[in-house]
């Protein structure tokens, strides 16, 4: 994979809400938008890694 897949709003939500409610304040744009790429990136390689396992068995 060289691209990370785009996800529902959803899923971005919920990670957003987890980093307000912990920093008990309201994330800025250049914040979210960080906090997506980097949800996004993160699930790439968390699919790339499976992948990984799967075909090793």
């Amino acid at each position: 994979m060289k691209e990370p897949f785009q996800y529902p709003d959803i899923f971005y939500n919920e990670v957003i809400l987890y980093l307000e409610t912990k920093w008990n304040r309201r994330l800025n744009d250049h914040e979210r938008h960080v906090l997506i790429e980097g949800y996004r990136f993160g699930r790439m390689i968390e699919a790339e890694n499976e992948m990984q396992i799967m075909f090793a068995k």
